[in-house]
């Protein structure tokens, strides 16, 4: 068996216990707290995301072999360079554009998820209340032990429910911290504040069509490879130029023409899918906000007959479970409604911020 003398010991014990405070010491000093609008997340994960930075990496090295190739001076080089260069610089903006998409989408379902548990700890305060006047009456000796336990029984489950809400908004948290490349251990606080109101969508589908017709990227695209079709056509159409060269440029143009019009149908279905499913979104916001006016009144009406002795605890009990569904179903409701709200007004180009905050 190893024997440590006493000395060396105490020596060793020092070092071990300087370098364990010296990693806590650095430990704390790395944890921050980062206060966040959505414009600042945006900018976060754009500078830290690791997918983004990767993709910037790529895109750098296209850059330089095409720089390579321009410098060598080889013309098929060139070509084959500018070509991963063009490929490159598309991804890199797909990546660009769908992390901004996901940083939004992710501070709002941030947002909602508060919002749950604000739903779930008013259930728990509900509970809590009852349990409190059953206890009350049950020492009193006017409600059985069935009645407390049933009453206790509630507010255990209503415990549980918030827990797991927090537990869920927890990881909701990890997750953004995730994409927006900073530590997990660190702390993020929304200064976003969102308030849960409905907003009717009035626009027709028509007008809709027609604003994402002339914002749309692929059609702007499709429009582009039309006019340079036709560019080339008046270009191949003089007595110099091969008569087949004309076929050729006049078949590439009709390609472009028919390329844009099924670019228009398919734009056509996308933005009549989102209108109607937003459509539905909204009808179900009335349908939710009519069940929770309902399971309010029921809620008030079995209080009163429960405190004039009319009936047991099951019933209130029950009522306030029925009330906390529908409290949370509507909050999902009208988080959905609002973000596919605002996401098909970012697809017809007239973006409409879900706070006081602007952005691109």
């Amino acid at each position: 068996m190893f024997k440590c003398h006493a000395r060396f010991c105490g020596i060793l014990f020092l070092i071990v216990f300087l370098l364990s405070s010296y990693s806590l010491a650095g430990a704390a000093d790395k944890e921050q707290i980062f206060e966040v609008n959505l414009n600042q997340a945006v900018e976060l994960a754009l500078k830290q995301n690791a997918d983004f930075y990767l993709a910037a990496l790529d895109l750098k090295q296209a850059k330089a072999a095409f720089n390579r190739a321009v410098l060598i001076n080889d013309a098929e080089m060139i070509e084959t360079a500018q070509e991963t260069l063009e490929k490159q610089q598309q991804s890199f903006d797909n990546s660009k554009r769908d992390l901004i998409t996901s940083i939004r989408k992710m501070y709002y379902d941030l947002l909602q998820h508060q919002a749950a548990v604000t739903d779930q700890q008013r259930a728990l305060s509900r509970a809590e209340t009852q349990f409190e006047i059953d206890q009350t009456k049950y020492d009193a000796g006017v409600i059985s032990s069935l009645d407390i336990q049933r009453s206790e029984n509630n507010l255990l489950n209503a415990k549980n429910s918030y827990n797991k809400e927090l537990i869920s908004l927890e990881t909701k948290y990890l997750e953004f911290n995730r994409i927006l490349g900073i530590d997990l251990a660190n702390k993020v606080r929304l200064t976003e504040q969102i308030v849960f109101e409905f907003k009717p969508f009035n626009m027709e589908l028509e007008e809709a069509y027609k604003l994402a017709l002339d914002f749309d990227q692929s059609i702007a695209a499709a429009e582009e490879a039309v006019s340079k079709a036709i560019e080339n056509v008046k270009a191949a159409d003089n007595p110099y130029t091969p008569p087949v060269d004309l076929e050729k440029a006049l078949v590439e143009q009709e390609k472009a023409e028919i390329k844009l019009e099924q670019a228009k149908v398919s734009l056509y279905f996308k933005i009549r899918s989102d209108f109607y499913s937003l459509k539905n979104a909204e009808t179900d916001i009335h349908t939710k906000t009519r069940q929770l006016k309902l399971e309010q009144q029921i809620l008030q009406s079995e209080e009163a007959k429960y405190a004039a002795g009319v009936i047991s605890n099951e019933a209130v009990v029950t009522q306030q479970e029925k009330l906390a569904q529908a409290e949370n179903a509507y909050t999902q409701a009208l988080s959905s409604y609002s973000q596919a709200r605002s996401n098909f007004l970012v697809q017809i180009g007239q973006p409409e911020p879900l706070w006081g905050e602007s952005y691109e």
